[in-house]
């Protein structure tokens, strides 16, 4: 490649160069080993490992062609012109496909050297692999072949193209990643019951844990004001965690504040206004235990009419098949959201991961999911290794509200 003097000089006797429009990661890798990477690559951590190996060492040959109408006009009179255009106006449609904004890609002519070189930007939350898997499935019925694919990094990949023939272009593809998310990635909230604030490095972990976390906080416990004010300087959105009836007796330090099924409305909605004073700032309410509170449609709706009332969202644990609830919210029309799974406290490290991808794979395909964790170090643990791999395969950690 000439540098960028000898290429403005070679552009004043060739045809003017086209404006710069972006392009795609487009990354090629041998078809066989590709088709089922997309497939098994979140499950198993071994086949993570083997499918960024294999894109790694991609230097062997994937036939790529790229038909499609002109809009490249001033490549017009370059050598292959016709089959070049179409190939660069395919990419342009996979990007297009892929949220891809013309900002976000360029193209550049460098006639001199027959050569044309590609920088594009792509939005988060598609594993790479399955970027290689959906262009490559495009890269058909055109003379251009890959010649050379190489990562840096996991996000930071080059592809080169070459045609059949000699008047065909060399075409380089710089990709790397965005720091947005597609519109339509995965959603994960987790939702950390029952935080309390400990002067240990456990709580330093989670409240500086970079992404989006929710936190709930139950009414009786020490410093639960203070602890509400320090999780929302730390971005963390908070929930109000209400003890309802029936608590395991091992909770009776709860009884003060729980709500239950013979109180009367006035005592419900002091008990509630007691527990909402005690945490302030709060986004959520979420039900702690309550089975027996959760089957009552007059508690329930005292309930959820202060939820309402406050201009919150509603979490819940539907264990019960008896539950008023799913249909309660629905005809008062309050936010509301099932807590879909529960990584246990008793889980190693290594377990909570496991569990963690599980979710992932629930949350890929339906688009969102719910769930709730422990204050355990062995989760901020597994969160910290993982989160990365999360992003990666389009998972976004967001706030409970998002997902409402």
């Amino acid at each position: 490649m000439k540098n960028k003097k000898n290429a403005k000089k070679s552009n004043e006797k060739q045809p003017k160069s086209p404006k710069k429009r972006g392009i795609l990661p487009l990354l090629l890798v041998s078809v066989l080993p590709v088709l089922g990477v997309a497939a098994i690559f979140f499950i198993s951590p071994a086949a993570q490992q083997k499918a960024i190996g294999v894109f790694e060492s991609c230097k062997a040959a994937v036939a790529s062609v790229f038909p499609k109408g002109p809009k490249a006009e001033n490549l017009a009179g370059f050598a292959g012109s016709d089959i070049t255009i179409r190939f660069l106006n395919n990419l342009v449609d996979r990007f297009t496909e892929l949220e891809m904004r013309e900002a976000d890609y360029t193209i550049q002519h460098f006639p001199k050297d027959n050569a044309i070189e590609i920088r594009a930007t792509i939005p988060r939350g598609r594993p790479i692999e399955w970027i290689i898997w959906n262009i490559t499935g495009a890269a058909r019925s055109t003379p251009f072949s890959v010649e050379d694919c190489a990562c840096m990094t996991e996000v930071n990949c080059t592809v080169i193209f070459n045609g059949s023939s000699a008047k065909h272009p060399k075409i380089t593809l710089n990709m790397r990643q965005a720091g947005r998310y597609l519109s339509n990635t995965a959603k994960m909230a987790i939702l950390i019951e029952n935080f309390g604030f400990e002067a240990n490095q456990t709580t330093v972990e989670y409240l500086s844990f970079p992404e989006p976390l929710t936190v709930s906080l139950a009414p009786a416990q020490k410093l639960a004001a203070w602890t509400a004010q320090i999780a929302n300087e730390y971005k963390k959105e908070v929930v109000l965690l209400l003890p309802m009836e029936p608590l395991p007796q091992q909770f009776s330090q709860y009884r003060q504040s729980m709500i239950a099924v013979h109180q009367s409305e006035e005592a419900i909605r002091s008990t509630f206004a007691q527990a909402a004073a005690a945490v302030p700032n709060f986004s959520g309410v979420s039900n702690f235990f309550g089975n027996r509170a959760m089957e009552d449609s007059r508690v329930m709706e005292i309930v959820l009419s202060e939820v309402s009332r406050r201009r919150v969202y509603f979490v819940y644990t539907d264990n019960s098949r008896r539950s008023v609830v799913p249909q309660m919210v629905r005809n008062l029309k309050v936010p509301s959201h099932p807590i879909q799974g529960t990584i246990e406290a008793s889980l190693s490290a290594e377990q909570a991961r496991e569990r963690l991808r599980r979710h992932a794979v629930t949350a890929e395909r339906t688009g969102k999911i719910l769930i709730r964790a422990h204050p355990t170090p062995a989760f901020i643990q597994a969160l910290k290794e993982e989160v990365e791999g999360l992003r990666r395969n389009g998972i976004r950690l967001v706030y409970v509200s998002e997902l409402l």
